[in-house]
């Protein structure tokens, strides 16, 4: 094993030798310079300390925002990490650098470093295409210290000229036919000091690296190299984006086995009937590869944290936590998607709804993981194939507020049909409980019914009997608010999902014609 690696660093190569596997690169760059020092004062949700990280995801070159207090420094070996300090310096007439100043936006020095980050992130992401997007974008700035209105105004204005560059370079793309390679982020366009470096990333490799204290960090390859470390520290941690690391296994150990270098882990596979999902993706990355057909997913996410967390969680990551309140797993749950678990004496395979049998517990066993989540599509070959010809899905949550808290509940609800006939209905729901819950009386009461008013109607006492609340918890929301909250979520499912045909939900309000949120950041000139 080696005491060292190294990663770049605002464009410099630094080499990491005997720091502690356990430190993160906020506590790492407050030590390393004094311009750096505010990288000390670090939390979650009030002051995330933001840096871009510059990796490979396949084939693909990324940029992702991430939380500098939340990425354990092994992390890093063979990547980039640019901080708001690096873009500055690196390429003053950047244009996120010329559109953000100080004095427009009203904030601290800090405050406008987040922005910075957070902006040039979205400057190189091929999949931000439009002004719904932006608030998803900045969701990091949580605050009221600052001109919000005029960040993603300007924003706007920067994200419309590199959709500008990204459409001229395709109409260029594809004479070579390689215009895809434009939209998925494959080539690089911008050709500037930061792509040029991203782009010439080597492959990561393996990493096998032990601290000052003997703690070890391993990243395998493949997945028989995680096998064999898995047997050879059997008390070893499993971690994958490390945003809820413990520092300490149950056993004592501070060993960590990296996830994110097993390319089964972390890739995702299309068929006409499903998507295969490695457990270690983050959700991001499953994000831009399943958003556009399954809408409710893209919705559920955007209420899971901030984006720099969800460039680094992974789905595995989630489903294994088995935290009851987890916003995720109801849709999963609603969609029938399947669990894959490998350990070193074979597979097996599980329904996702049988996965949970506990608070923080899970189906999972010694010495085994989650290998991916199989999601079944809604394509009409992938229908017919179950005897459906349409369905209509959606997720809702009830909060204190849109991020950064444990919601109340969430609910979702997946409904097959034959014609109007319901064929399939799949209602699931966490926070109420210990483990989140499938409502399968209610299910079969649907099965064979018109869906609409009357139906719904008729099946609401059945839900409401078939759902179990937890006793409340002192200091926690009323038992009798969430048993509301059941019926009441299914309910604007139906208002929002008439029929069989409705899978873009119904508008409840105006403020999405008068936000223009589907507004393209560039007009693309017609011919």
């Amino acid at each position: 094993m080696q005491s060292w690696f190294t990663f770049e660093l605002d464009g410099e190569s630094c080499r990491v030798e005997r720091e502690s596997a356990l430190s993160t690169l906020a506590a790492f760059l407050a030590r390393l310079d004094p311009c750096f020092s505010s990288y000390a004062e670090h939390d979650a949700h009030l002051s995330p300390r933001l840096v871009v990280m510059g990796l490979r995801e396949g084939e693909r070159h990324r940029f992702r925002i991430v939380d500098a207090g939340l990425v354990l420094l092994p992390m890093l070996a063979g990547r980039q990490i640019w901080t708001p300090e690096g873009i500055r310096n690196a390429e003053p007439e950047h244009p996120v650098n010329l559109a953000f100043h100080k004095d427009r936006f009203e904030c601290s020095g800090g405050r406008l470093d987040a922005v910075v980050a957070l902006a040039f992130e979205g400057y190189y992401r091929p999949d931000l295409r439009r002004r719904g997007q932006v608030g998803d974008q900045f969701d990091a700035i949580a605050t009221r210290s600052a001109n919000v209105p005029a960040i993603r105004e300007t924003a706007c204005e920067v994200f419309a000229s590199t959709e500008q560059l990204r459409h001229e370079a395709a109409r260029r793309a594809e004479r070579q036919g390689q215009e895809s390679w434009v939209w998925t982020g494959r080539k690089d366009i911008f050709g500037d000091r930061f792509t040029r470096a991203l782009f010439q990333l080597p492959d990561e490799g393996p990493l096998l690296y032990v601290d000052g204290a003997k703690n070890r960090f391993l990243r395998p390859g493949n997945l028989v190299e995680l096998l064999k470390q898995m047997r050879d520290y059997p008390e070893a941690t499993l971690i994958a984006g490390g945003t809820g690391t413990p520092a300490r296994s149950a056993k004592g150990s501070a060993d960590l086995i990296s996830l994110e270098g097993v390319g089964e882990l972390t890739s995702i596979e299309t068929s006409e009937e499903s998507w295969e999902i490695g457990a270690a993706a983050s959700l991001t990355h499953v994000a831009e590869h399943i958003g556009r057909e399954c809408l409710a997913f893209n919705k559920a996410l955007r209420r899971f944290a901030t984006r720099p967390v969800r460039n680094r969680a992974t789905l595995g990551g989630c489903l294994a936590a088995a935290w009851p309140a987890g916003q995720l797993a109801p849709l999963l749950m609603a969609l029938n998607a399947r669990a894959r678990l490998l350990s070193a004496d074979g597979e097996r395979d599980v329904p996702l709804s049988q996965f949970f049998v506990g608070e923080g517990r899970t189906l999972l066993q010694p010495g085994e993981l989650i290998r991916s989540i199989t999601l079944p599509r809604a394509t009409e070959a992938a229908l017919a194939a179950r005897g459906s010809t349409s369905q209509i899905n959606d997720v809702y949550l009830a909060a204190p507020r849109r991020t950064a808290c444990t919601p109340y509940a969430t609910a979702a609800f997946s409904i097959e049909f034959r014609e109007r006939r319901i064929v399939k209905a799949r209602l699931a729901y966490s926070g109420l409980g210990p483990v989140p819950q499938r409502a399968r009386e209610a299910e079969e009461f649907l099965a064979g019914r018109t869906w609409g008013e009357r139906t719904v109607v008729e099946t609401l006492p059945v839900l409401l009997r078939s759902v179990e609340i937890a006793p409340p918890v002192p200091g926690r929301i009323d038992a009798g608010y969430l048993r509301q909250l059941v019926g009441t979520l299914f309910q604007k499912f139906h208002v929002q999902h008439p029929s069989p045909e409705s899978q873009r939900p119904e508008g409840l309000t105006a403020t999405s014609e008068f936000a223009k949120l589907d507004e393209s950041f560039y007009e693309v000139p017609r011919n």
